[in-house]
């Protein structure tokens, strides 16, 4: 095939199989890259729609593609929502009976199943590596490779042995996925794959749906309590770090009414299977567990993540907190930090035997408490340890929402610098802030940095403060700490402005503690027919014996709600329905629907009685617009639309036109706010012989080409003009 026709067959699969009409920022050029036979290392957060990546070449390229996780649960959940979209796949693990096993194995022999997804112990048995060698490969696909690498967080030494499949199948593409990987991982990760060839994709970290929240641990059941009054019923992960501490708050939680469960590794294996499904099947609401919980539970309407405890480090929190909104609705991560976590944690690395691992796991934990005790951005600090800026602040934090006191720091940043300098960049956090404030320690004197220009000329200010104030020049991207140099501060080219640009240098004055208060996200308003689309939806999943979001997700079920589809051919338009589920279920969908809208037929038009009716001018939308208004009708901003996207703000504003000009709602009065009115009055009073360059430039408030075109488009939608 050509590589046009792939990609039109890449396009078909992804509607008839999947149900979806565009492919997330990325996707594409992964599936062309495997289709056209070559190795691909993919870096892309949780939710990003990592899977699709191999799904789609395992169903185009000849033979068995082969997926290698550590995750039995995943495995299963992957499985169970493959089959319901009509896809022939099966896992093969130690949760299998003999007997399944061998169907299974019978199954891959005879070139029956399209997916196979494979524990790494089982994939690298003599046997099994003799069976594949029998067996047509479509392709290899290694989720969770971060456990490859030393310097990974979830470091796995039965994944080491992954390399010899390059030796033992050179010609099949393999595929390296991970959510969670700096750049040591990344290049530890391509060295052990064997992958130093592979194509790189790497996406934004960025989550815009998550809301980040710390706060000081006060009275923490008090805390979860009223944090939760906010998602009243909705699905949601609570991460501690003893289990008796999770059994105890699972116990108080479940005395107030709420429908917990605890999980952990000292239960019986069956006591843990039968939460983790009650939890996917939302008879349990809340889990609370310890990190043996959540890898691979794919579950995508996960509203909120608390962390009652510290976690170890900032890729074990980001991988934990992407659990929640991974259907890219709004969503809250929740961390009570408190200094006594710390020094939990460090006790805890402290049992770590090896020296160079332990070191590792103190640099990381630094990093946590970093964002812990951060005073900027939460986001801007969460991207900027993954190697990522963030060029504005993301207005979505509890930073950004309640900003601390800020002064004009450039003399001491200029003082960090000099100091960082004179000393080589080849030391840390600490060892700076010592000889900034001049102390008298042996090791300094030996070094003969006592005789620095820098020595003791921040002496003024004390070690707490000093450290809040490196991390913040760390955060917004002055320096770096190099894990593989004992997390030495060295200046980055950004630190050359310093003190030459002109422009000051701002950071939040340091206090000790965090006083924060809790912001929540406003309430989501409940619609009668999304509530009844979810009874129908648990009813189906029952009668299936499937958890239910593996039918019809929680964006599929709000699309329905608001299109209201009357017949198949609309509902086949809805993201997310593919022809396999539109011929098991469509007929009942469509059926609640009509009905509910034959018993409120005025119910749209009251919710949307306050929403002008708009003029369509201009063709139908593409698929690409199309996205972006989904995305728009999750409450995305333009910024965050673009973001998630990887396109630019103004080809999101050229799609709003777009959307406009075909009779698509857009709230073009929000964006502009307060501004709106006045342009609005100044496009009515323009000379209606001036030119559209004229009008826009006698404007008052100015605007970009694409802001002043989505005035135009809105005026004209409207029948102003």
């Amino acid at each position: 095939m050509t590589n046009k026709q792939l990609r039109e067959q890449a396009y078909k699969t992804l509607h008839d199989v999947f149900g979806y009409t565009a492919f997330r920022p990325m996707q594409e050029d992964i599936i062309m890259t495997l289709l056209e036979g070559r190795d691909a290392f993919v870096l892309m957060p949780t939710g990003g729609g990592k899977s699709i990546c191999y799904q789609i070449p395992s169903l185009l390229r000849d033979g068995t593609g082969i997926v290698v996780s550590p995750l039995i649960s995943l495995m299963k959940d992957q499985v169970d929502s493959l089959t319901a979209c009509g896809v022939r796949a099966a896992y093969y693990n130690s949760s299998l009976k003999a007997t399944q096993a061998k169907e299974v194995l019978e199954r891959f022999a005879s070139g029956e199943l399209d997916l196979l997804y494979v524990a790494p112990e089982r994939l690298l048995s003599k046997s099994f590596m003799q069976k594949m060698e029998q067996v047509k490969i479509a392709m290899f696909a290694i989720d969770e490779a971060h456990c490859v690498s030393q310097w990974g967080h979830d470091f796995r030494p039965e994944y080491v042995r992954l390399g010899e499949l390059r030796e033992h199948f050179p010609h099949v593409p393999m595929l390296a996925l991970t959510a969670t990987a700096d750049e040591h991982t990344r290049e530890d990760v391509t060295k052990r794959l064997k992958l130093e060839k592979a194509r790189r994709f790497v996406a934004s970290f960025d989550r815009p749906n998550i809301r980040y929240l710390v706060a000081e641990k006060r009275q923490p059941l008090t805390q979860i309590l009223q944090f939760l009054e906010g998602w009243p019923k909705a699905s949601g992960i609570i991460y501690c770090l003893s289990r008796k501490r999770v059994e105890d708050l699972a116990v108080n939680l479940q005395r107030h009414g709420i429908r917990a469960a605890a999980y952990h590794a000292g239960m019986p294996g069956r006591t843990r299977e039968k939460v983790q499904d009650d939890f996917l099947r939302d008879r349990v609401k809340v889990i609370v567990a310890t990190i043996a919980f959540g890898m691979g539970v794919d579950k995508p309407n996960v509203r909120f993540v608390i962390h009652h405890d510290l976690p170890k480090s900032i890729e074990s929190y980001y991988q934990e907190t992407g659990r929640a909104g991974r259907d890219g609705l709004e969503s809250e991560a929740l961390l009570l930090y408190g200094s006594g976590d710390v020094n939990l944690v460090r006790r805890l690395i402290e049992n770590v035997e090896n020296p160079e691992q332990r070191r590792v796991e103190v640099h990381k934990l630094n990093g946590m408490v970093g964002f812990a005790e951060a005073l900027t951005c939460r986001r801007r600090v969460l991207l900027g340890y993954f190697g990522e800026a963030l060029e504005e602040d993301c207005g979505n934090c509890d930073i950004c929402l309640d900003p601390p006191e800020t002064y004009d720091a450039t003399e001491l940043a200029e003082l960090a610098l000099q100091c960082v300098r004179e000393l080589n960049g080849e030391y840390g956090m600490g060892y700076v802030i010592d000889v900034l404030r001049g102390s008298n320690n042996a090791r300094i004197r030996e070094q003969g940095h006592d005789k620095l220009k820098s020595y003791g000329r921040g002496h003024d200010i004390n070690a707490d403060e000093w450290t809040s104030i490196l991390r913040q020049l760390v955060h917004h991207g002055y320096f770096v700490q190099d894990i593989s140099r004992r997390a030495a501060m060295r200046p980055t080219k950004k630190a050359e402005k310093i003190g030459v640009s002109g422009e000051p240098i701002i950071l939040a004055r340091y206090k000790p503690g965090i006083r924060r208060e809790l912001r929540r996200l406003g309430k989501a308003k409940d619609e009668a027919l999304f509530n009844k689309l979810v009874e129908l939806r648990q009813q189906l999943a029952d009668e299936e014996d499937m958890a239910p979001h593996v039918l019809f997700s929680d964006v599929t079920l709000t699309e329905m709600s608001q299109v209201k589809p009357q017949d198949m051919a609309s509902l086949s338009r809805i993201s997310g329905l593919g022809q396999h589920k539109l011929d098991a279920y469509g007929e009942r969908l469509l059926a609640l629907i009509r009905e509910h809208v034959a018993e409120s037929p005025d119910a749209e038009e009251q919710a949307d009685q306050d929403i002008p009716k708009l003029i369509a001018k201009g063709p139908p939308v593409n698929d690409n617009q199309a996205y972006t208004y989904s995305l728009y009708r999750k409450g995305m901003s333009v910024e965050e639309n673009a973001a998630h996207q990887g396109i630019s703000k103004a080809t999101v504003l050229n799609h709003y036109i777009a959307l406009i000009r075909a009779a698509h709602y857009i709230d073009v009065p929000a964006y502009f706010g307060d501004k709106f009115d006045t342009l609005m009055q100044e496009l009515d009073d323009a000379d209606p012989y001036a030119s559209l360059s004229e009008i826009k430039q006698d404007l008052s408030i100015e605007t970009t080409n694409e802001e002043f075109r989505l005035l135009l488009a809105w005026r004209e939608a409207i029948g102003v003009a």
